[in-house]
C-alpha cells in the first residue's frame, strides 16, 4: 500500500489529467481500522453509467466491478478491493454516490 505522501503526489497529479477525482477509502479488515485502501476514481461518463445501470439489474457484484474497472484511475492496488469479498462490497455505496443523477428542474412560465 501507498504512503498518505505518495497518494496526496498522486492524486494532484490525477486531479490535472482528470478534472474531477474521487477518493474512496475501502476498509480491507473489519477488525483493524487501520487497513485501508484509498482508490482514485475518475467521475463517470454515460458508458459507465449505462454499463453499471444494466448489470445493477443482473448482478450487484458484477456491477460493483464493472464500476470499479472502469472508473480506477490510481491510489492502492485495485486488487486488494477485489479479491477481498468484505472489501469489495463496501465500495457499494460510494459507487453508488459517483454514479447517481441529479435531478433536472421544470419550471413552467
Amino acid at each position: 500500500m501507498k504512503t498518505k505522501d505518495e497518494l496526496e503526489l498522486e492524486y494532484l497529479s490525477l486531479k490535472q489529467k482528470y478534472g474531477k477525482v474521487y477518493e474512496l477509502e475501502v476498509p480491507l479488515d473489519e477488525d483493524d481500522s487501520t487497513k485501508v485502501a484509498t482508490l482514485f476514481l475518475k467521475k463517470a461518463d454515460r458508458t459507465v453509467i449505462s454499463i453499471v445501470s444494466k448489470l445493477i439489474d443482473i448482478s450487484t457484484d458484477k456491477a460493483i466491478e464493472a464500476g470499479l474497472k472502469n472508473l480506477y484511475v490510481g491510489g492502492d492496488d485495485l486488487s486488494l478491493v477485489l479479491n477481498n469479498d468484505d472489501a469489495f462490497l463496501s465500495c457499494e455505496a460510494g459507487l453508488v454516490q459517483i454514479i447517481r443523477k441529479q435531478q433536472a428542474v421544470l419550471k413552467k412560465k
